[in-house]
């Protein structure tokens, strides 16, 4: 082989790899709750659980490309995660900015729980058919699986969610 024919060889293997180490998707065997979309119905916090109400909507989403998304009933923050031997971690993370200036302890709660989901943030997760229990920060979430996952993207570089909202990045 000519040496520029070895050289292109490797350039080309170097950006395969360098792409495949990019990959947004979830790392290794995807888990159970891939693909599907969670209704939190109880969050707990110091010692204390509280009933979520369906009303509410406050929705994990887990796609099978890597997006992740968090609902917590005022703003939907997103951004990406990878699957790791006891749960997740998440990156990329960005969120809409509505405010909310009710007095709803359950509605309370949720956006202090959601928002803990930050840039490289590890959660554990425990699947058991149709329940998820994500531990994350001082919160643990029991979910019930709500369905397969099917909000599309928006498109790449539009800084917006599937809903058109605008959307901040946390760092």
């Amino acid at each position: 082989m000519r040496h520029g024919a070895r050289l292109g060889a490797c350039v080309a293997l170097v950006a395969f790899l360098l792409a495949a180490c990019s990959s947004a998707g979830p790392a290794g065997p995807s888990p159970g709750y891939t693909g599907y979309d969670w209704q939190v119905v109880t969050i707990r916090h110091d010692g204390t659980a509280r009933s979520i109400p369906a009303r509410l909507q406050v929705v994990l989403q887990f796609s099978t490309d890597g997006h992740f998304g968090a609902n917590d009933s005022v703003n939907f923050r997103s951004g990406t995660y990878r699957a790791t031997a006891a749960g997740f971690t998440v990156d990329g993370m960005g969120t809409t900015l509505a405010g909310y200036a009710g007095h709803d302890p359950a509605v309370l709660l949720a956006i202090k729980a959601i928002g803990s989901f930050n840039d490289g943030v590890h959660a554990t997760a425990n699947q058991t058919g149709d329940r998820l229990v994500v531990g994350i920060a001082s919160y643990t979430l029991s979910c019930q699986r709500r369905g397969r996952h099917s909000d599309p993207r928006a498109p790449a570089g539009t800084g917006s969610t599937a809903r058109g909202e605008a959307r901040l990045r946390i760092k």
